[in-house]
């Protein structure tokens, strides 16, 4: 790895809470633009080499590891998790590769340690804290993790989110009773989306959003009952919360893997992030009424579209795309303002790109046309294929899903626009590159 790169992230990694908020990194070419914006941005220049790559393929990651090779394991596996999880764990398992060759995708304290260190250090859990890694919050040994009773930091208005130890809720908690909320709440305590199995009405099985691992009668995971009253079950886990106020959140993270693996609430607390690995625009556009119906945020960050395509079949695309603009336009017809983070460069899918740059075409002219007449655009889109190259540093060892590095340039773009002052129609490399005609 370039020696610029390591000083980019190595400053990135120890800004204040202020500085990573008003951090945007853009790139162009061969270059890194690392912007800190408090009155006046400082912009610095840090060129890097251009890695090998070589071809992937879009396989969800089933949150294992090998041990081979003197392989990191996760602290805790996230598969099943019957006992308290470390919540950077979720996003281990998306870099299996990379966790190998012990580096971790997911959140590092200032010393770069991960949860596993408080084992044998639990007198320093909370003084190594940094801008997304809270110990006494994300890690079972500093009492935080899945079991963690507290006020969560990035939680919807710090609310209490945990998995309790039976059927019930303790006193002064109560079950989660929305899907909306029990999807999101899978990553507040550190699983995988697709722990999530469905929602139905059952008078025998609990009230709310509960799990089961190896319950005769229920499939592992996590289930919602929308029945009024339900009934205890043995072996079950209850979901439950304190202040989880579904109707408080203010951004709302819809999409597929690049939303799914996104470590959003170190970023943005306070959002609910219910993107699924896999997702395409048809299985987006099956849940965003449940979306609707159930939040009233004021953004809504949208990623998906990039699973739907295949090599040569526009049809395929174009159906895509209208999906895509049907969901758009549901949520923007229920008040919330869009940001739409469009295709990657990925290394490996070049055989793709043509598809994705015809969808992000078309997108571009459809977003333009939604802002006329409107003193706010109700659609923005960052141009992430005009933004980013296909630098390794950019991806994960898949070559098709971000690294830690490529979500803070998403970090600071979305920041941008949400706060910009001038209205805007797309960005580019973190700048206003068209404006409402």
């Amino acid at each position: 790895m370039a020696e610029a790169l390591m000083e980019l992230q190595s400053a990135s990694d120890g800004n204040t809470d202020q500085e990573e908020q008003a951090l945007v990194v853009s790139r162009k070419a061969s270059k890194v633009h690392l912007a800190v914006l408090s009155g006046a941005f400082l912009t610095v220049f840090c060129g890097l080499a251009l890695l090998g790559m070589t071809l992937g393929s879009r396989v969800q990651p089933d949150g294992t590891t090998s041990s081979a090779g003197g392989a990191v394991l996760l602290d805790e596996k996230p598969a099943h998790p019957q006992t308290c999880t470390n919540y950077p764990d979720q996003y281990d398992g998306y870099d299996e590769d990379a966790l190998a060759a012990g580096k971790p995708f997911g959140a590092l304290d200032k010393g770069k340690d991960r949860c596993s260190f408080y084992k044998t250090h639990a007198h320093e859990c909370g003084n190594h804290d940094d801008s997304d890694f809270f110990a006494n919050e994300m890690c079972c040994t500093c009492g935080g993790g899945s079991t963690y009773q507290g006020k969560r930091s990035i939680a919807p208005n710090k609310a209490s989110v945990f998995i309790s130890g039976s059927a019930e809720c303790p006193d002064g908690a109560k079950p989660i009773t929305t899907v909306s909320g029990c999807r999101a709440a899978l990553d507040l305590l550190g699983w995988n989306a697709w722990e999530y199995n469905s929602a139905s009405s059952e008078k025998d099985w609990p009230k709310g959003c509960y799990y089961c691992k190896d319950v005769g009668g229920c499939g592992d995971g996590v289930w919602l009952n929308t029945h009024s009253s339900g009934r205890e079950r043995k072996g079950t886990k209850r979901l439950c919360h304190q202040h989880y106020d579904v109707d408080k959140v203010n951004i709302l993270f819809v999409g597929d893997s690049d939303i799914d693996y996104w470590d959003t609430g170190a970023a943005f607390p306070g959002s609910m992030n219910v993107g699924v690995g896999g997702y395409t625009t048809k299985d987006v556009i099956k849940e965003v009424g449940t979306w609707v119906e159930e939040l009233n945020p004021e953004w809504v960050v949208l990623v998906c579209g990039e699973n739907d395509f295949s090599e040569g079949k526009r049809s395929i695309t174009q159906s895509a795309l209208q999906r895509f603009k049907d969901i758009a336009s549901k949520f923007i017809g229920n008040g919330a303002r869009v940001i739409y983070l469009g295709t990657k460069p990925e290394p490996g899918t070049k055989e793709l790109h043509k598809e994705y740059k015809y969808y992000d075409a078309r997108i571009r002219t459809w977003v333009a046309e939604q802002a006329k007449g409107n003193e706010l655009p109700p659609i923005q889109m960052i141009d992430v294929f005009k933004s980013f190259d296909s630098e390794k540093e950019l991806y994960n060892t898949d070559e098709l899903h971000m690294s830690r590095l490529g979500y803070k340039f998403w970090n600071g773009w979305v920041k941008i626009a949400m706060e910009s002052k001038v209205p805007c129609v797309r960005w580019q490399d973190g700048v206003c590159v068209q404006v409402p005609k």
